[in-house]
């Protein structure tokens, strides 16, 4: 079967576009930061709280290791929440003496949806600094903000679903973070500078990998052609991967995909029928400390005779994984004292899978005209903002 008659579709494109991107991604993000939040308005942040909504809310908490490297200090508090919770249910009020040196950061890449105008605006309302990461100056997310960090993400054909916003978002925040430290005299100047460096470092390691991957994901998307099911699996930042991974597949193939960590996976999605017909992807990486834990996870579902997909940055050897049928896809390692940085690409094997999935099956992304999807109108744009 021809690879190229199922690869022009838009989600592998953009996945292949990422190395081409990198540069003018990066430039883009450093021209946002010469117009955002004051560097004095920085200094007297000392808690930052990240948000979104969908891929964005991943990308809020992909982030907070970064955050936490470059601003080592006592006193300073890193976290990350659901728009929902941001918008609605965090407890600003009770802390308001201290809610001047609360900056809420909200990511989106179109500035579009309510939630996060909304946890915007009520976060001002209770006194606490803002800003809009985003794509777009014009959108009602930035106007809600006190300040915007815009990303200039060049444009791209077919450029939905967002992998390139996502890449975007992720650049942005990781910036931000070294921006940060910077500024708060808590980072090395130069820190900014090297961070980038390592983004251009990680992604030039992917892009000498990727037609390999692509083959390989190609003939995997061939034999798990008829799954009707699939999970993700992974723990810590990696999870933002994995969650990635899983929402591409319902996007792209209209096919469920649940995430679950590799402790809960065994209390819980063991026990799922037909486990022989559910492709089961584990993101993991070499350097973190529950190595042990998913070989032991990876062996649970071998023993059912889970198909399995495991993308890592080192061998099955080196994770102790001995058991026959685990598909390994090799991915490069993180640059040395930037680790944080695996779930900015280690999600491409996985996306590059859902797009072939979906090519494979003629499935059309976001369902077809005559699904219930698109006779009802989503309130994602235009839901009533409540300040509560």
């Amino acid at each position: 079967m021809d690879k190229m008659t199922y690869a022009e579709n838009p989600l592998r494109l953009q996945c292949m576009s990422l190395p081409e991107l990198c540069e003018d991604q990066i430039a883009g993000v450093l021209r946002g930061l010469e117009t955002t939040i004051p560097a004095e308005v920085i200094k007297g942040c000392r808690r930052v709280i990240v948000t979104g909504c969908g891929d964005s809310y991943l990308a809020a908490r992909a982030c907070i290791p970064a955050f936490s490297k470059f601003n080592k200090a006592f006193g300073n508090n890193f976290s990350y929440m659901r728009c929902i919770e941001v918008s609605r249910l965090v407890d600003f009020e009770a802390s308001a003496q201290n809610n001047p040196s609360t900056l809420v950061v909200a990511v989106s890449a179109s500035g579009g949806p309510r939630r996060v105008s909304e946890a915007l605006q009520r976060a001002r309302h209770y006194g606490c600094k803002t800003l809009a990461l985003t794509n777009r100056p014009e959108s009602p997310a930035a106007q809600s903000a006190e300040y915007s960090l815009i990303v200039n993400t060049p444009d791209f054909p077919n450029a939905s679903p967002g992998l390139r916003n996502y890449y975007a978002s992720l650049t942005g925040l990781y910036a931000l973070a070294a921006y940060m430290g910077e500024a708060k005299g808590l980072s090395e100047k130069g820190a900014l500078q090297g961070l980038m460096d390592a983004i251009r470092e990680y992604t030039a390691a992917f892009a000498k990998e990727l037609e390999r991957i692509d083959d390989q994901m190609f003939r995997l998307a061939n034999e798990w052609k008829g799954f009707e099911k699939f999970e993700s699996v992974a723990d810590h930042i990696n999870y933002t991967s994995a969650y990635f991974i899983g929402a591409k597949f319902v996007e792209v193939s209209g096919i469920m995909c649940a995430t679950m960590d590799s402790e809960d996976w065994c209390h819980v999605n063991f026990f799922a029928h037909d486990p022989q017909h559910m492709g089961t992807i584990v993101v993991a990486s070499l350097g973190d400390p529950n190595r042990s834990r998913i070989a032991e996870t990876v062996h649970q579902m071998r023993n059912v005779e889970r198909p399995v997909l495991f993308i890592a940055d080192g061998t099955l050897e080196e994770f102790g994984i001995e058991d026959e049928g685990v598909e390994l896809c090799l991915v490069p390692k993180a640059p040395e004292g930037y680790e944080f940085l695996a779930p900015m690409l280690n999600y491409l094997p996985g996306a590059i899978l859902a797009s072939f999935h979906s090519a494979l099956n003629g499935e059309p992304y976001f369902r077809g005209p005559d699904a219930p999807q698109r006779r009802v109108p989503s309130p994602i744009a235009t839901s009533n903002i409540e300040l509560v």
